[in-house]
């Protein structure tokens, strides 16, 4: 069972060589906060799309297509930025996982997106933590 999260895909700062500046936020109450990860520590958080959102207006029938043919089910890689002073954590997209947006034509702040996060990764230690096994959680 995973988390839940629905966010708007935004455009930041790269703050690393391995991350885009293309993320997605969520309440920090829901990641960070209740799996104890600290700020300047680094975790990656793997998760799959479920669903691509038009913000304004309809998406077109080649939109559809494309979303449900390329980016509907694939799996990506996020580099979580705990909350500091903000209630919310960032999730970075890796250059791999932006290119399955990038490539189908899915915008920063045009979109927003559904996505399953299923498992936090520590990039120190390589301990890897399931998202709440035991049911589903959904973050707006």
């Amino acid at each position: 069972m995973p988390l839940i999260v629905k966010s708007v895909l935004r455009e930041g700062i790269a703050l690393r060589a391995d991350v885009t500046p293309m993320y997605i936020m969520v309440e920090s109450k829901y990641l960070s906060r209740q799996y104890q990860v600290r700020p300047l520590t680094s975790w990656w958080v793997k998760g799959e799309i479920l669903r691509v959102i038009k913000i304004t207006g309809m998406p077109s029938e080649e939109e559809k297509k494309v979303f449900e043919q390329y980016v509907v089910g694939k799996h990506v890689r996020l580099y979580l930025v705990p909350a500091l002073l903000l209630p919310y954590d960032y999730l970075y997209f890796d250059s791999d996982s932006w290119a399955i947006l990038r490539d189908a034509g899915v915008f920063p702040g045009e979109y927003e997106l559904e996505v399953k996060l299923y498992e936090l990764i520590s990039e120190q230690e390589g301990k890897t933590i399931k998202l709440y096994p035991y049911r589903d959680v959904f973050a707006g």
